[in-house]
């Protein structure tokens, strides 16, 4: 192409309009204003037709000429010359799908189309398609007003270096527990911000701080754990609860936005405006009058959609981008996932071991009866509860079922005033002598072969005691609420004590022992 080319002429014209700028080179903070002023002036082509330009479309030509240079201020020429106009019945099923949900942007229109089969791929332009409907007074922008303080771009190195979280206000739904009445849904969403991967995201009728940990432990589950989190100024992002979680997994203390400052939060608000578009939008025309309905729709969506598109900053799909850093990504086991998790109160049991949580009472030992004992829970499943002491777990402890009979005695060891008078006893001293030749294995041991399940517990005990005073009911009551234990940590126990004790002992002897031993006594 020569000078005298339409296009070069063109290019030549904007180059002019942006040389200023260049040659200018504003400092931050000073940018829009030159825009501006560029845009205020009057341009006139050589036919002496004067003309001017949006800030946006100066700002546009700049970034092409940085990218590009001077030939990417050219036109590119039509590949589709003799196909510029939309059939008119495309034109009609586009203006229907406007009209169904007048959310729908130009760009879902175009994908619900050739998605659908009602038009082929690549015949319907969006400029041709905006140009149709508005004629037909169907398409129009919203007026923004722009923030005046100047903001920069910015995304994290690499996939699970940081997360950000927001909560999104839902469609309106039929209330399942009140007939004729519809009730709000809340959407709660982690987001990996180099890759732009949607980690997982659930709607609940309650925007509570239960529903936003659900969401989050799924995401680590499934994507393993962040270095950072970013959230918002919420009081459920804020909560204690949520710094502990992220203390005990080794992820950084959470970061929250600046208050009344949510655009640094820019790329889960992007997500957000783009699922009010793209889903919450399509909810109108669709069946769905259940929470799981929504949900389902939303998983497809996401999976199958958006976690599947390109997108324009990586020039990826948000899955691929986050696959490229999969060597880097640690997972957590899952037990530490769910210790993490739970809930912590304290509470101080009464004399018989009876603790309140909730509406509902759980009996403990005798042993921690009257002292300060930190309860751990899962609020969605009280059917048990974990008892720790100073840090220490020490039970497991169930729903207090009061029985017509009273329950077995448990012997307490006698405080040092109730102590008999003492006496000359020379067999526990030559007992004493004994076990103290015999190996034992420290608390600590960590060369044990895993934990054991019920069964082997139970055909352990049968091995060493007799069978006479073997009673499965109270060994299983036992595992269930000490256990699980160490196999061979188990065995050696038992052969330990079987060394200086007889095997037809009641079973509450062994059982005793067992837990001084292996759940924080002596060992």
């Amino acid at each position: 192409m020569t000078e005298h080319d339409p296009i070069t002429k063109k290019a030549l014209l904007r180059f002019q309009i942006i040389s200023a700028y260049l040659a200018a080179d504003p400092p931050r903070g000073k940018r829009r204003h030159m825009l501006e002023h560029l845009a205020a002036k009057t341009w006139f082509l050589e036919s002496g037709e004067a003309f001017s330009v949006k800030p946006e479309t100066i700002r546009y030509w700049l970034r092409m000429y940085r990218l590009g240079g001077f030939e990417a201020l050219k036109d590119k020429p039509r590949k589709d010359q003799g196909v510029r106009a939309i059939p008119e019945e495309l034109i009609q099923k586009a203006c229907k799908l406007k009209l169904e949900v007048p959310e729908r942007s130009i760009e879902r229109i175009i994908t619900i189309m050739e998605n659908l089969q009602l038009a082929p791929p690549g015949l319907l332009r969006r400029s041709t398609l905006h140009r149709a409907l508005q004629a037909r007074g169907l398409s129009a922008r919203k007026l923004v007003i722009p923030d005046t303080k100047d903001l920069d771009r910015w995304q994290a190195d690499y996939a699970n270096d940081l997360w950000q979280a927001d909560m999104l206000q839902g469609p309106w739904l039929p209330d399942p527990n009140r007939k004729g009445k519809m009730r709000r849904s809340y959407l709660y969403a982690f987001l990996d911000d180099a890759s732009r991967l949607l980690l997982y995201g659930r709607f609940f009728f309650k925007g509570d701080l239960p529903a936003l940990e659900l969401v989050f432990k799924r995401s680590l589950q499934r994507y393993g754990r962040p270095k950072r989190v970013y959230y918002d100024n919420g009081m459920v992002f804020k909560s204690n609860h949520m710094k502990i979680v992220c203390a005990e997994l080794g992820i950084h203390h959470p970061i929250h936005t600046r208050p009344y400052r949510p655009m640094g939060h820019g790329k889960i608000e992007a997500f957000n405006r783009f699922c009010v578009n793209h889903f919450i939008a399509e909810v109108k025309a669709s069946n769905i009058v259940t929470l799981q309905q929504l949900n389902e729709a939303f998983f497809a969506w996401i999976t199958e959609e958006y976690n599947r598109r390109k997108h324009a900053e990586t020039g990826m799909t948000p899955k691929q981008r986050w696959i490229n850093d999969a060597s880097r990504i640690q997972y957590i086991e899952e037990e530490k996932l769910r210790i993490a998790f739970l809930w912590r109160e304290k509470r101080t049991p009464d004399k018989a071991g009876v603790i309140r949580l909730f509406h509902h009472r759980y009996k403990v030992s005798p042993l921690l009866a009257k002292k300060r004992v930190e309860v751990r829970y899962d609020p969605e499943r009280l059917d048990h509860i974990e008892i720790y002491l100073d840090g220490v777990f020490k039970q497991r402890a169930k729903p207090l079922q009061i029985a017509p009979n009273r329950a077995p005695k448990v012997l307490l060891p006698l405080e040092q005033d109730q102590s008999p008078e003492e006496k000359t006893d020379y067999l526990g001293w030559l007992t004493g002598k004994h076990k103290k030749k015999i190996k034992i294995i420290p608390a600590d041991d960590k060369s044990s072969g895993g934990d054991q399940t019920l069964g082997s517990f139970l055909r352990i005990l049968q091995e060493y005691i007799s069978r006479e005073v073997f009673d499965e009911k109270e060994a299983a009551a036992f595992f269930h609420t000490f256990g699980p234990f160490d196999p061979d940590r188990v065995k050696r126990t038992m052969d330990d004590l079987l060394a200086v004790e007889p095997p037809n002992l009641h079973i509450s002897f062994y059982l005793n022992h067992l837990q001084t031993r292996l759940r924080g006594g002596t060992s």
